[in-house]
Parts: C-alpha cells; sequence; structure tokens
C-alpha cells in the first residue's frame, strides 16, 4: 500500500459536491487533534476495594484500547470515589500496561497525579477526577490503562457503591 501526502486538500467549489470532501469507504482521514475514538469502561457499582499499601496497587479500574495511529496521543480520564479516615494521606496515578504514565508533583515528593492528605474531622468521601495524557502512545496493538494507588499513611477504600467509578480513554491524532 503506498502513501499519499497532501498539503492542501481542497473541495470543489462548484457542481453537485461543491464544498465536500469525499473519502472512499474503506480509508481514513486522521486531521491531526481529532478525535479517532473513545472508549471507557465503568466498575463494578457494589463493592469497596480497601488499599493499604506503601507501593501502588492496580485497581480494578481499567480500560483497554487498539490505537489506530502509533503517533496518537492519549487523553486518559477516570472519575473515582475515596473514602478516608483522618490521618490518610495517598496518591493516585494511572498507568499504562503498568507503567506510570501521570507526572510526579511540582516538587517531585509525589509521583502521582493526585495527593491527598486527611489531616483531621473525622471521615471524608471524596470524589476526584484524574487526568493523565500519554503524548506518544508508540503502538497499534491494545494498551490497557488502569487506577493505581499507594497510601503514604492511614488506609483509604475506593468506594465502587455511591456511583461506578469510570476510565475514559480518547485517542487524540498526531
Amino acid at each position: 500500500m503506498g502513501t499519499l501526502t497532501v498539503q492542501t486538500l481542497q473541495a470543489p467549489t462548484s457542481g453537485a459536491n461543491a464544498n465536500k470532501v469525499i473519502i472512499p469507504s474503506g480509508h481514513t482521514l486522521h486531521a491531526a487533534g481529532h478525535t479517532l475514538q473513545t472508549v471507557y469502561n465503568a466498575s463494578p457499582d457494589n463493592s469497596l476495594q480497601a488499599i493499604d499499601s506503601a507501593s501502588f496497587v492496580a485497581t480494578n479500574i481499567s480500560v483497554s484500547i487498539t490505537p489506530k495511529s502509533s503517533s496518537s496521543s492519549m487523553f486518559i480520564t477516570c472519575n473515582v470515589n475515596f473514602d478516608s479516615a483522618t490521618g490518610t494521606n495517598f496518591s493516585a496515578g494511572i498507568f499504562k500496561d503498568g507503567t506510570i504514565v501521570t507526572p510526579k508533583s511540582p516538587s517531585g515528593t509525589y509521583d502521582a497525579h493526585i495527593y491527598f492528605n486527611r489531616l483531621s474531622e473525622g471521615r471524608l468521601i471524596m470524589h476526584q477526577s484524574i487526568h493523565a495524557i500519554d503524548a506518544t502512545v508508540g503502538t497499534t496493538s491494545a494498551v490497557t490503562y488502569k487506577l493505581y494507588v499507594k497510601t503514604h499513611s492511614g488506609n483509604i477504600n475506593l468506594r465502587h457503591d455511591l456511583s461506578s467509578p469510570r476510565i475514559i480513554v480518547q485517542e487524540i491524532a498526531a
């Protein structure tokens, strides 16, 4: 199969197909910055997942995607509920096939996208959105994005009983 590289694609200005660019069946056009696909997964909505580990541990919140292009970027969003008690602090991050994608904190101290410290006033249930960007996916084989969590003190519960945690991945054309 050959490759056609085009600097500018201009639609006809008159006739039946005026201002239309027609892509033949079976072919695709990937415009940079456009979403190529979106996949999501929701976890079971009837359980708690207790986490008490000083190292990142995998949760059951994950999604797999097969990229259409190895040069695509992936935008990952995870919405989750945590239950914590006084004296708890923890980090959460998005991993791709077991390797962290989310950046370190600005100080470089915490290697996760979110860091939470509950100092006082009893229990807290919170909803958290965690975001990550995988700048270049680097493959057209299936990859799995998963939420990992670790505690720095105390323990937490990942709450699946309040609302189903969701993880969403959007593939963005390069």
